[in-house]
Order: structure tokens, then C-alpha cells, then sequence
């Protein structure tokens, strides 16, 4: 069965990475990343369909190609609207940006993205912590409930990150890093994905 090719998946989890770490306008960057993946999954499932299929095209050609034309309505709309997005951001102005919605919004429909041009099973090889990112993102989306994302944060915030033998002074070297804070939440899902799953679980999240 075909899943996404491992290039792909890998440049899905920077984004999702960038969403969650703690680096200025992560939001912005997040977003233009959104739409050069889209672009490059376009691209690369041409080449798969024919070997002989120009990458050097333009966006258009890339979304029209055979073996991916990327529907007109829904997802396609959705993909090419933020294309207009970022090419504002990237080259008329530097002040336009966008909010955290927005950007959620652009990466949830990555997945769907994949699953348009590998079928079902494209993301198999997601790991774990991957797929709890994923819910905390949709969280964080327009179809996110306000007052859980207000819990969730509340529960990141108070959860026991760590064990009684690492609980020590820090060394002078040392930073203390509060993963359940906003800024921290990449450390805190990589390390103990099974416990924010189990999180989203307890407030019902999708």
C-alpha cells in the first residue's frame, strides 16, 4: 500500500515542530512552510506518476499535474487561496502575517494534502507524538473548542513532568525548563507523548 515517501513526512514534521516550539513568529514561518510543502508533495507525486514531469514548473502546473490536480473546491480552494497569502507575506510585505488559527488551519489540511496524493494509508509512519501534535493543533484551529483549549493549557501548565529523581537543584550551567508551558510544548510531547495523549484524552479532545 502507498504511504507518503519519507521526504515528505520529514518536512511535515518540521512544520509541526515550528508550531510547537518557542521561535519568534513561528506562526508566520509555519505558514510559508505550509504552503512550500504543498508544493513540493505536488510536485514529488508527479515525478512518482512520471519520471520525465518538470520540477522546475510553477505551482499551477505542479497542483494540475497528472496524478495530482488537487480538487477545485474544498482542499484544492484552500491551498491555492493561501498561496496568494504567502506570496504577500514573502515578497509585497513584511508586517503581513498570520494568526495562530490560520496557521493551524494550513497545517491540518497537510495530512489531508498526503492523503489526497498517496491514498489512505500515507500516513502510516506517522509516530506517536506526531499524531498528538496533530490533535493539539486541530485544538488550536477554527474548529477548536475555546474553553477546552483553555483547560489544556491550564493542564500542561500544572501536570507532573517530572520523576522524583530528577528532582534536584538545578547545576549552575543548568536552565530549568517548564515544558508544559506554551514556548515548551515540543519537549513535553516528544518526551512523554502517551501523557498529553492521555491529556486530550480526559477533555475529550478530537
Amino acid at each position: 500500500m502507498p504511504i507518503a515517501p519519507m521526504e515528505i513526512l520529514d518536512a511535515f514534521e518540521s512544520i509541526v515542530d515550528i508550531f510547537l516550539s518557542d521561535i519568534r513568529h513561528r506562526e508566520r514561518a509555519a505558514f510559508i512552510l505550509c504552503d512550500n510543502f504543498v508544493e513540493m508533495a505536488c510536485k514529488t507525486k508527479a515525478k512518482q506518476r512520471d519520471h520525465r514531469f518538470n520540477t522546475q514548473c510553477g505551482f499551477h502546473d505542479a497542483w494540475n499535474a497528472p496524478g495530482v490536480r488537487l480538487p477545485k473546491n474544498g482542499l484544492g480552494s484552500r491551498v491555492r487561496g493561501r498561496r496568494d497569502t504567502r506570496n504577500t507575506m514573502q515578497h509585497a510585505s513584511a508586517a503581513v502575517t498570520v494568526d495562530m488559527q490560520s496557521c493551524a488551519d494550513a497545517i491540518l489540511d497537510l495530512p489531508g494534502v498526503m492523503t489526497k496524493l498517496w491514498g489512505r494509508n500515507a500516513l502510516t509512519n506517522l509516530r506517536l507524538w506526531q499524531q498528538v501534535a496533530i490533535r493539539i493543533i486541530r485544538l488550536y484551529s477554527s474548529s477548536g473548542d475555546a474553553n477546552i483549549r483553555r483547560q489544556f493549557e491550564e493542564q500542561m501548565r500544572t501536570e507532573r513532568w517530572r520523576g522524583n529523581a530528577e528532582e534536584r537543584p538545578p547545576r549552575v550551567h543548568e536552565t530549568i525548563i517548564e515544558c508544559g508551558l506554551r514556548n515548551h510544548w515540543a519537549i513535553a510531547i516528544k518526551q512523554n507523548p502517551h501523557q498529553v495523549e492521555q491529556i486530550l484524552n480526559n477533555l475529550g479532545v478530537p
